[in-house]
């Protein structure tokens, strides 16, 4: 009787042939981890290594479940009670999602040698099954499955790089036989054998290292440790050079459960890969949960279609427009005539974003944001039992067609799989005829399949037709378009203000630049007395004119002159604050530190001048005995000043009778265009109506033809009253209120709301880094304590073993080094704990000095920068707390060590130095600009490159909430920058 042989080769066509390739492999896993109540799923690459790592703390096997089960292909999982995987008690029963048994063999497509760890749950004696598996066995021609050594064995613990090596001596034993007998060639044998040799792996030291971040075998589980990988591998996760879009490995991997839509299932498996790029223990998450959608971005979307299908391939559900609009909605399916569907019912949740910004109701950060995920791995994803089925959700993978219409430019061609983000959810195969294909690429296209495709493009057709096509007339759509209509004139509106605010601000910036440029460097002073000088050389060509008369009459001419002159360059650097838009907070504090110093500049440079102006005048009617009259320079200044007011208010008078005549024009034609659109649609209407009343016969509907006509007239009218009463709105919203101040525009309130608005999103998102912050160092704190604790035991113990043994001497010193200046560091969080030594003390100002020793040794050394303090300042005190005065020290010499490591100072010194008011700390580095004095001490400013502009503001603050304040104040002893720390006065 003769009987079918089974050759090797026939595994790997069933295993990794069968495979579309690596991230579909790893799905595979994932699944098989699902099935057997895994809470986790990690995956662990060791680029350096060139092995992949996958574990699951799932139920694992005994040997006899590893022999008779995964080592056995076709397994009966779903089909024969017998053969159902060990179910965890504790957690709900989980659909099982493999069914043909070849799912486990996809391991081989990832790399060509495979040790398996496995231990079973079931059983806390349990032991450790390990085998070992070299794939390319199975690709050998002439084997038969039976010629094939898989040794397996059983540890009590995780096994070593010897126990693993015993192992692969089995494999070598079995190739050493085949190629005796002639089964396989010598040279094949030896090549293989080397590569079995060369597969290194220490599974105990591996868990150590591993389980440090993840789970541990000892609890149970499964583990896989391949090696030989495929080439492909490094492509699928780093994807092409320079190409944004999503990787394989991302597009397969992300979303394996749902968890974009609002009130999805519960996730019942952690999925993580760990990409080690090298042997320092960093890595890369690579299918982070962030990089997923999120509900939170799903209720965002522009619009929202959710319901169910019902088992004829009725869908009936809500669809919501721009957020707003919800509309109760049904989408009939005839091509089944009304008979049930093979694909059965399913539920389907859409969010669907506009392409372009401009249509959008999404705020330009979260579009951003939602755009770029949605370009990458946008789609429509189908689950089955909340597990994702492979490859739907790829945005390569168009089963419906939605591109190709929208190339073509069909009316249905609204969607696009990239602005599309949702989930399907099917029924399970005894619900659903819908069947996965053994190579996971999508479902088997039977009937069902076909049926399920044409109900969904028979959806999308008809969403498109119903809601959201610009040239229809249906009744839902108007709503979409006119909302559209509305977000696009506003977008285009503000672009337009933005460009123009742009070239204002950029005005504005150059202008104050400009200005404190000429402050620094004295160019102002210099103008200023060039004025005054060339009004003293005039006076002094007075001294060859006899005639009196004609002395005096030239002396005021001067005068006027010189005025004139001083009053113009005056102006020339001042400065407008730009109006009609809102300005950053940057530019309002250059503006504000710009006001301050022209103030400065009116009561010193311009006052002195006008005064010396005065002066020399007085002199000159002295020395020339001349008769001037006050009283007719005094007409004369008057005078002058008068016409430069008339003028500039004659200026601004015909720029306004500009504005408003250029608005009534615009308004004018508007209106008028308005009303010749509705005189036009009238003439429409009653042209259709002359047209009837030709016909003979009166067999029209009545009520519905005029129901027609009413609405064409009334839908263009409304359309214009809605733009009339804006345009009435906004010419009712020009205030203006004469106070006793002066008068109120609405362009000030609205600047002033702009302004506290813009001020409290920079103080909410300070307070949220802050808070991180906080939170970080108190795990920190609470975390790194009692390992820092462990070590320093452990320290004394090796010392005294290294007293003994020589050989360890240097070794312990280098760690007790290395050890000593990371437990410095880790010191200095104690005094900024808050939380743990909140007490008031009398803090000596030689223990800050030390403290700051302690933190900043290395990097004053490598900058060359010497941190002096005097004799004064080792005898104070301040009493408070540590945690609120030690931070403000380290903020303060951190930014003088910066600037100081900019400086070319031949010698480099921060000094820290006190008197009996105050408690000084001054540096000989750059110096601070005019218009940075009061601004340093403002939340977010700063001239560091990436700095963040917190400390000194902070710092402010929380002195202030002690009593204290800190200030600039005129640098002392030889320095450039000086801060003081004072007592705030009582009021």
């Amino acid at each position: 009787m003769a009987q079918f042989k089974t050759r090797a080769r026939a595994l790997d066509l069933l295993g990794r042939q069968q495979i579309a390739g690596i991230p579909t492999a790893i799905n595979e896993l994932i699944k098989n981890a699902y099935d057997a109540y895994a809470d986790h799923f990690e995956a662990d690459f060791l680029r350096q290594k060139g092995m992949l790592v996958l574990r699951d703390d799932g139920m694992g096997m005994t040997r006899d479940e590893f022999e008779n089960r995964w080592l056995t292909l076709g397994t009966e999982s779903k089909l024969v009670k017998n053969y159902l995987p060990p179910r965890d008690p504790n957690k709900s029963k989980r659909p099982v999602t493999g069914e043909k048994g070849i799912g486990r063999l996809a391991i081989a497509s990832i790399g060509r040698q495979l040790l398996i760890l496995t231990k079973s749950k079931q059983s806390t004696n349990s032991p450790v099954v390990v085998s070992y598996i070299n794939w390319e066995l199975f690709e050998l021609p002439e084997l038969n499955i039976e010629d094939i050594v898989i040794p397996v064995c059983e540890f009590s613990d995780i096994p070593t790089d010897k126990d693993v090596d015993n192992l692969k001596s089995e494999v070598v034993t079995t190739l050493h036989t085949l190629q005796q007998s002639g089964r396989i060639e010598k040279n094949v044998s030896a090549r293989m054998i080397a590569d079995i040799n060369g597969f290194t792996v220490n599974p105990s030291h591996l868990n150590e290292t591993l389980s440090r971040i993840g789970h541990t075998l000892i609890q149970g589980g499964t583990q896989f440790y391949v090696g030989d990988l495929e080439d492909s591998l490094i492509a699928d996760i780093d994807g092409e050079p320079g190409d944004r879009s999503a990787t394989k490995m991302e597009k397969m991997l992300l979303g394996f459960q749902n968890t974009m839509t609002p009130n999805h299932p519960e996730s019942l498996i952690d999925v993580t890969f760990r990409d080690y790029r090298s042997d320092d223990g960093t890595y890369v998450n690579i299918i982070d949960d962030k990089e997923f959608f999120t509900p939170e971005e799903f209720e965002k979307a522009d619009h929202h279609i959710i319901g169910v299908f019902d088992k004829y391939g009725q869908f009936e559900g809500t669809v919501r427009i721009y957020g707003d609009k919800v509309y109760n909605h049904r989408v009939n399916w005839r091509d089944n005539h009304y008979r049930e569907t093979a694909c059965g019912p399913f539920a389907i949740q859409i969010a669907y974003v506009q392409g372009e910004q401009k249509s959008t109701r999404i705020g330009i950060e979260d579009y951003a944001v939602i755009k770029a995920k949605t370009d990458r791995i946008g789609g429509l994803y189908i689950y089955r039992n909340n597990i994702r089925v492979l490859p739907y959700g790829d945005t390569d993978y168009d089963f419906l067609d939605m591109e190709k219409n929208r190339s073509k430019r069909y009316s249905s061609g609204f969607f696009s799989f990239r602005r599309i983000f949702g989930a399907v959810e099917i029924g399970d195969t005894e619900q659903s005829g819908l069947i996965e294909k053994a190579g996971r690429e999508g479902f088997i296209e039977n009937k069902a399949y076909r049926e399920f495709q044409s109900i969904l493009k028979n959806f999308f057709t008809q969403l498109s037709a119903d809601f959201f096509d610009d040239k229809g007339d249906s009744p839902q759509s108007e709503y979409f378009k006119e909302k559209k209509a509305e977000l696009n004139k506003i977008k285009e509106a503000l672009e337009r203000r933005d460009r123009q605010a742009r070239v204002k601000k950029a005005q504005c910036i150059k202008d104050l630049e400009r200005f404190f440029a000429e402050l620094d460097s004295g160019t102002i002073e210099n103008n200023v007395a060039r004025i005054v000088d060339q009004f003293r050389m005039d006076v002094d060509t007075l001294n060859n004119t006899k005639d009196a008369d004609t002395a005096s009459e030239r002396l005021l001419v001067y005068e006027g002159q010189a005025r004139k002159s001083l009053n113009d360059y005056r102006k020339s650097i001042q400065i407008p604050l730009p109006k009609g838009f809102t300005i950053s907070k940057t530019i309002q504090e250059d503006y504000d530190s710009y006001r301050k110093e022209l103030k400065v500049l009116e009561e010193t440079v311009f006052s002195t001048a006008s005064s010396t102006i005065d002066s020399i005048i007085s002199d000159s009617v002295a020395r020339l005995e001349l008769e001037v009259s006050k009283r007719k320079r005094l007409q004369q200044a008057v005078e002058q000043i008068s016409d430069d007011a008339i003028n500039q208010g004659k200026k601004k008078r015909a720029e306004i009778k500009g504005s408003v005549s250029d608005i009534s024009q615009r308004i004018s034609k508007l209106t008028g265009d308005l009303m010749q659109e509705l005189d036009n649609q009238i003439r429409n209407v009653k042209s259709q109506f002359g047209e009837l009343a030709t016909k003979d016969t009166e067999d029209f509907d009545l009520v519905k033809e005029r129901q027609r006509m009413e609405d064409e007239i009334e839908s263009i009218s409304e359309r214009n009253n809605q733009v009339m009463d804006r345009i009435i709105r906004q010419l009712e919203g020009i205030y203006v209120e004469k106070t006793d101040d002066g008068y109120i525009t609405n362009d000030q309130i609205s600047d002033a709301m702009a302004e506290e608005l813009a001020e409290l999103r920079d103080r909410l998102q300070a307070d949220v880094e802050l808070s991180q912050m906080g939170l970080a160092v108190g795990i920190l704190h609470h975390e790194f304590g009692s390992s820092i604790k462990a070590v320093r035991t452990s320290l004394k113990e090796l010392r005294a073993w290294s007293d003994v043994d020589s050989n360890l001497s240097s070794i312990y010193q280098n760690i007790k080094v290395s050890f000593e200046h990371l437990d410095r560091y880790f010191s200095l969080f104690l005094p900024l704990d808050r939380r743990l030594t909140r007490k008031r003390e009398n803090i000596r100002l030689t223990e800050v000095n030390n403290f700051l020793h302690d933190l900043f040794d290395l990097r004053l050394r490598r900058h060359n920068i010497a941190l002096k303090h005097t004799k004064g300042f080792a005898k104070q005190t301040i009493f408070g707390f540590r945690s609120t005065f030690y931070p403000v020290f380290v903020n303060i010499v951190d930014n003088a060590i910066y600037w100081l490591s900019q400086s070319e100072e031949p010698e480099k010194v921060i000094r820290l130095h006190a008197d009996a008011e105050a408690i000084y700390v001054s540096n000989n580095g750059p110096s601070i600009s005019a218009a940075d004095k009061d601004r340093i001490f403002e939340l977010r400013f700063t001239r560091k490159p990436n700095g963040r502009g917190l400390g000194l503001s902070i710092s402010r603050q929380v002195l202030n909430d002690e009593g204290y304040e800190i200030s600039l104040c005129t640098p002392q002893n030889g320095a450039t920058v000086t801060f003081k720390i004072a007592k705030k006065e009582q009021q």
